[in-house]
């Protein structure tokens, strides 16, 4: 049989010509498949990857506030370093939770942020409206309680007439924290101190334990 007739022949074959267009709608949808999941499957992975990392600098923080919380020592201070690869990541710090946010957005994909809160057992006490660091903290206690006071070792203040306004005001900035937390600049290492208050009764010296942080 010459060219031209076995062309002729398929031509005339209307179930080679079926067979022919389901083939290449085959291949057409077989790719359009794999293209949709390629484009589902990255970002998948990416967002599974990015959560352990919050997962796992939030923790890191707040273990280290923990840490530091157990200590007896007065004053203790750790220093605590944010990896290189881990400062596109924002942390905002309450007294309860330490919150790891990323911001994941592309064009292909729109806008998305993950964000990962991760609570901490004792109340972390971070610059606010009043205080930037412990210092600063001691002086607006002393501002506020008056009479040069400010709750260190050798300035103890009143157990049953002062307590009561540092309460206050801890309270107040832990409401503070609660609505506008604070970010701490990733490229300036984060201290994490122990803080002590102490309370003098009629009897003896009574203690308060804190953790603050600052930068």
């Amino acid at each position: 049989m010459s060219k031209s007739n076995k062309t002729a022949t398929f031509t005339n074959d209307e179930r080679g010509w079926a067979d022919f267009f389901i083939t290449r709608i085959g291949l057409i949808l077989f790719a359009a498949i794999l293209f949709l999941a390629a484009f589902k499957i990255y970002p998948m992975f990416q967002e599974r990857e990015s959560r352990l990392n919050l997962d796992t600098v939030a923790s890191d923080i707040a273990s280290k506030i923990e840490a530091v919380d157990s200590m007896s020592i007065p004053g203790y201070k750790y220093n605590y370093v944010f990896e290189e690869n881990n400062r596109d990541i924002r942390i905002e710090i309450s007294t309860e939770y330490i919150i790891a946010r990323m911001n994941l957005s592309s064009p292909p994909w729109g806008e998305r942020e993950l964000i990962h809160p991760e609570p901490v057992i004792t109340h972390v006490f971070a610059p606010n409206s009043n205080w930037s660091n412990t210092s600063g903290f001691r002086r607006y206690i002393s501002d506020m309680i008056g009479k040069g006071k400010n709750g260190d070792i050798s300035s103890p203040l009143d157990f049953n007439n002062e307590k009561a306004k540092v309460d206050a005001i801890l309270e107040s900035t832990r409401k503070e924290l609660a609505r506008s937390p604070y970010t701490p600049d990733p490229d300036r290492p984060l201290f994490i101190e122990k803080v002590i208050i102490y309370y003098k009764d009629q009897k003896e010296i009574q203690k308060r334990d804190y953790v603050f942080v600052y930068q």
